[in-house]
């Protein structure tokens, strides 16, 4: 099987503020819970949908944090 490239996805790093993102969200915000979660699941599965040609898609990780987020806020659409 070939190996499918995503497009990076590093969201523990510096970005166009001075600091880290994650000092501005509170310990106790659900969304620290939704990236640990997100990030210990077996995704495998997933994985194995995307074909290695054409563009580098997003990574799946990262689209599924941004999909839960936006149910737990109540926004259904864009």
């Amino acid at each position: 099987m070939t190996k499918v490239h995503f497009r990076s996805y590093i969201h523990k790093k510096m970005i166009l503020f001075p600091q880290r993102i994650d000092k501005d969200i509170a310990e106790d915000d659900p969304v620290r819970l939704l990236d640990a979660l997100v990030d210990n699941l077996m995704l495998d599965n997933v994985y194995k949908l995307y074909k290695p040609s054409g563009r580098k898609p997003y990574h799946p990780q990262m689209m599924l944090k941004v999909i839960l987020y936006a149910y737990m806020n109540n926004i259904y659409s864009c």
